[in-house]
């Protein structure tokens, strides 16, 4: 009884404090009396009056080519709007609404959290540890991400990782695709949806900037912006360059991060029409963290929630026994222009690299008693195999390297009453060595340490020590073509088809699971169809529709079994239905949509006797409703407000593999897919002053399948507020993150048995504050 009369109060203490804030914030417009509703072009002067001159030497206006449409009060400072050409459902987050309501130091992942039907949390802090996304239940791997339109992502399996290429600094826009996208929306995950992020603007003239930024856990960030503006003796050529170094001991204890990126973005004209663009960013990463990071229920109560790593080389938490290096690079050269009036060439070679040298202690749930009595260790001691020294932690090291290229081709025809977008997509990957070596971590890189024979099973020939060496690939081209056909001047409608070819090949002495060789490829193939329509009611509102199909190709996993059955298996697929609306008013916009994605074939496995099959059976039924608003009170102040209701619920399915009957419960959300987002915001902006409370809600959702009881993972809130102040060249903020200091669970990962689940929360309130001066 006490506890539920602390959380009422908590809710009620919540509840007037964002009230009283938003009160605040409303009361610095006071006197002014609202503004009635303004035709676009009566407002767009001033709105872009309003935007500070220092921000346009860091990030040009690209984005509005994005928003496609005269900028209203409401349209600028809406956190995410859409356009008014929107075939599918999006969010587009420019760089204002980045820099008013995101943390300095994120990543995309808390970017496209503005976004409705999206959620995730960085659990070390925003941008100082790696974080996933998800989209309308869709997890990380089950959607694309670009950079200036190119897919990238792991080469084992197309996940991301959010801090290894691309930190805030480097992005000056974000566009969330909730659909699939026309036959020219490229990626290996063509099936729950597309985050495509922007690179910054290069400026015409010459000016930069610098800023610094402090915050909660010894956080310090440098961002360093140079734009060289048009150099003559170059024909007009400018440049970029952008450098930033972040060091942090993180939200969890014993977890600190390094971090360092520099990009260069470089546009150079050539003759008439034709440009060439130049874009490098290198990165690289160093922070303490397990590689199955994540607390248990008894850590928590010993150290509590920020429990990450200890000080205690006893334990498998010792923070020297668990760090991550990463060195990653990202290169592409892109030539655009006219080859006649009307067909206009793309193309784009591009090249990145990932190496991922990781140190790892076994499992970090085990406690010293486990590790004394080798409790779930599953130690196999071998003739002449030498296990760890008793009470020694046992651990690896794991290497990931691989190297992706590719070209993109866009040819763009303009008819009198349409135009044709053809194109191919052709890409290559190159991944290993792929290699985990077990030893002993408490005696380190020594020759003892490296001859621990303690875990694996014994196959002839093979290393007692080696889990897997491994190298593997792809070879991937898909030609594409979409017509968009203007039947009349506000309505269009764009056919297209895509078709897919992708080889996948493993190449491995010491497969990854098996540890027997594995020398072997498939090649799949897949037809995919769009129909969109784009009908504009007014100039500014428009209604559309969407019929697509997706698909998710298997992963090298499916190689990774003693016989895989490859003939047998296919890709995921998914058939997408989508309408919504778009709307642009002086003071009033807003965007919604309803959606259902019928996803089949999914990729099950089940054990038969010691080995692992692969195998295709069930899917699920992703439907819901989403919208976003934006409504200008005044001139200065404008309250916005987004939010999604999120099914995704698994198909019932039964059958038998190799005798043994396989049951997929229906009717159940899905693990890991929130049933809600909501979002509630209040700005304030002036020439001087931008202020603004935000507060985003997760919902409900369950970190297993079948929705146990046990795993239900409760709706939670994170509320900002962020205080900015210009004048001449300079930027101040101020802002606090979790205002109300909530850490409720975020994520549960099962362990083996109940005691060793991970548990993973939201991190406490915490701050920063940075100063920018501009140049």
């Amino acid at each position: 009884m006490q506890q539920t009369t602390v959380k009422g109060r908590s809710r009620a203490a919540r509840g007037l404090f964002m009230a009283g804030a938003s009160v605040l914030v409303l009361g610095l417009a006071s006197g002014q009396a609202f503004a009635a509703e303004a035709p676009l072009a009566a407002t767009a002067d001033a709105a872009g009056a309003a935007t500070p001159t220092e921000e346009k030497a860091d990030f040009g206006t690209r984005v509005e080519e994005l928003v496609v449409t005269g900028a209203s009060g409401a349209v600028t400072n809406a956190p995410v709007k859409a356009s008014l050409e929107a075939t599918q459902p999006q969010s587009i987050i420019d760089r204002q609404a980045i820099d008013q309501f995101i943390p300095a130091t994120a990543d995309y992942t808390q970017i496209v959290n503005l976004s409705p039907s999206v959620s995730g949390t960085s659990v070390n802090g925003p941008g100082l540890g790696e974080s996933k996304t998800t989209l309308r239940g869709f997890q990380d791997g089950q959607y694309n991400v670009t950079y200036d339109g190119i897919p990238w992502g792991d080469a084992n399996g197309p996940t991301h990782h959010s801090t290894s290429f691309f930190p805030s600094s480097t992005i000056g826009a974000v566009v969330v695709d909730r659909g699939p996208g026309g036959a020219s929306q490229l990626g290996a995950a063509s099936f729950g949806g597309s985050i495509n992020l922007f690179s910054p603007e290069v400026a015409d003239v010459f000016g930069g900037s610098q800023s610094v930024t402090a915050g909660s856990w010894n956080t310090w960030m440098s961002v360093t912006k140079i734009n060289t503006g048009e150099i003559a003796a170059l024909n007009g050529a400018r440049a970029l360059f952008n450098f930033q170094e972040l060091k942090t001991d993180g939200a969890l204890t014993n977890s600190g991060a390094t971090a360092y990126n520099q990009l260069v973005r470089a546009v150079v004209p050539l003759v008439d029409s034709w440009k060439l663009t130049l874009f490098g960013t290198w990165n690289y990463t160093k922070v303490y963290t397990n590689d199955s990071s994540g607390a248990t229920l008894a850590q928590v109560a010993l150290y509590g929630k920020n429990f990450g790593l200890s000080t205690d080389p006893t334990t498998p938490t010792y923070y020297k026994y668990n760090v991550v290096n990463k060195h990653t690079y990202f290169n592409y050269a892109k030539l655009t222009g006219d080859i006649t009036p009307s067909l206009k060439l793309e193309n784009t070679l591009y090249s990145y690299y990932y190496k991922n040298d990781t140190e790892s202690a076994l499992d970090p749930t085990l406690s010293v008693a486990d590790i004394a009595a080798k409790k779930g260790l599953q130690i196999t001691y071998t003739p002449g195999g030498q296990p760890t020294v008793n009470g020694h932690v046992p651990g690896y090291t794991k290497l990931n390297v691989y190297k992706i290229y590719g070209d993109i081709v866009h040819l763009d025809q303009e008819l009198s009453f349409g135009t044709i977008k053809a194109g191919l997509w052709w890409e290559q990957a190159d991944t290993g060595p792929r290699a985990r070596y077990d030893y002993d971590a408490t005696l380190g890189h020594t020759d003892a340490g490296w001859t621990v024979d303690y875990r694996q099973k014994v196959l002839p020939g093979v290393p007692q020590y080696l889990e897997y060496l491994q190298y593997s690939g792809w070879n991937q081209y898909q030609p594409f073509v979409d017509f968009q056909w203007r039947v009349t001047p506000a309505l269009t409608v764009t056919p297209g088809v895509k078709y897919v070819t992708d080889k996948l090949s493993v190449d491995s002495d010491v497969n990854q699971k098996t540890r027997a060789p594995f020398h072997g490829s498939k090649t799949f193939t897949k037809t995919l169809y769009f129909l969109t329509a784009n009908y504009k009611l007014q100039d500014n509102l428009a209604v559309y529709a969407q019929y697509a199909t997706g698909f998710l190709l298997p992963d090298i996993s499916a190689m990774q079994v003693v016989n895989p059955n490859l003939d047998d298996l296919h890709p995921q697929e998914s058939t997408n239905y989508q309408v919504g609306a778009v709307y642009h008013g002086g003071k009033f916009t807003f965007d919604a949509d309803v959606y259902q994605i019928d996803f089949t074939n999914k990729i099950q496995t089940v054990t038969v006797g010691s080995e692992t099959v692969n195998f295709n059976l069930g899917g699920a039924t992703y439907k819901g409703v989403e919208g976003a608003v934006t409504y200008a009170l005044t001139d200065q102040v404008f309250v916005f407000a987004n939010g999604s209701v999120n099914s995704a619920k698994a198909l019932g399915a039964n059958t038998t593999i190799a005798g043994v009957p396989v049951t997929i419960v229906g009717g159940k959300q899905i693990a890991n897919a929130p049933k809600s987002t909501a979002a509630l915001g209040v700005l304030y902006h002036d020439d001087a002053w931008s202020v603004s409370l935000a507060d985003k809600y997760t919902g409900e959702q369950w970190g297993a399948e079948g929705e146990p009881a046990a795993y239900r993972i409760a709706g939670y809130h994170s509320a900002d507020l962020s205080v900015v102040y210009r004048f001449d060249r300079y930027r101040l903020e101020a802002a606090v993150y979790n205002i109300f200091d909530d850490q409720p669970v975020t994520a549960i990962k099962p362990g083996k048995t109940v005691p060793y689940d991970q548990y993973y929360f939201q991190p406490e309130r915490n701050f920063q504050v940075s100063v920018k001066a501009s140049f």
